[in-house]
């Protein structure tokens, strides 16, 4: 008796199969579709698409906190000077993103490498140099300092009321206001190629 229930049993499960498999509209053509392996050559996804600009920019930089760095696109709210980003070297020769000010400056000296981790001394001594060789060479472009400034230059000195300012562009140095340096909060150049603090 148990047998011919079990038999009953087995031959309402075939028949229930074979009508659920004739409302499957599965073919032997779309199984092979799901078994096919994706080939990559035939689809239009490329490893570009998977990198957007910015990525693929990025790729070889590291971004490098600086000081102030949310008035990336703006201005300094007490003395207006621009914030941008740039992209430079530092002192291990890595290409790294900075967002740094653009100060107005009345000279830029460029450091000879040896000097870009040197004392703040030794590289203002190198500066005025240059500074002092420019008017020489130039005497209009000396106008635009005072007597005494000149005078200041011509010693080998820093004229009153500049200050010499790392730019973060490696070994450049520019010659800016003293007040509008000291107000303007900035992560520069000294930390970013001219080896820190203790270079001082």
């Amino acid at each position: 008796m148990m047998e011919f229930a079990g038999g009953i049993g087995k031959s309402m499960a075939e028949s229930k199969l074979s009508e659920l498999a004739k409302e499957v509209p599965a073919t032997k053509q779309d199984i092979k579709v799901l078994d096919k392996p994706l080939q990559f050559g035939e689809s239009k996804i490329s490893e570009k698409n998977f990198l957007n600009e910015d990525t693929e920019k990025n790729i070889n930089t590291n971004n490098f906190p600086t000081r102030n760095q949310e008035l990336e696109g703006k201005e300094h709210p007490e003395t207006n000077v621009p914030f941008e980003k740039k992209s430079v070297e530092n002192n291990n020769g890595e290409i790294i993103d900075v967002v740094v000010p653009k100060f107005d400056s009345d000279f830029d000296a460029q450091l000879p490498s040896e000097l870009n981790e040197a004392s703040d001394k030794d590289q203002f001594n190198e500066c005025n140099k240059q500074l002092k060789e420019k008017i020489e060479k130039n005497p209009e472009f000396g106008s635009k300092f005072s007597k005494e400034q000149l005078e200041q230059i011509m010693d080998g000195e820093t004229p009153d009321g500049y200050t010499w300012h790392h730019d973060a562009e490696k070994g450049k140095m520019q010659l800016v206001d003293s007040t509008v340096h000291a107000k303007t909060g900035h992560t520069g150049g000294k930390s970013i190629w001219g080896g820190g603090s203790e270079k001082r």
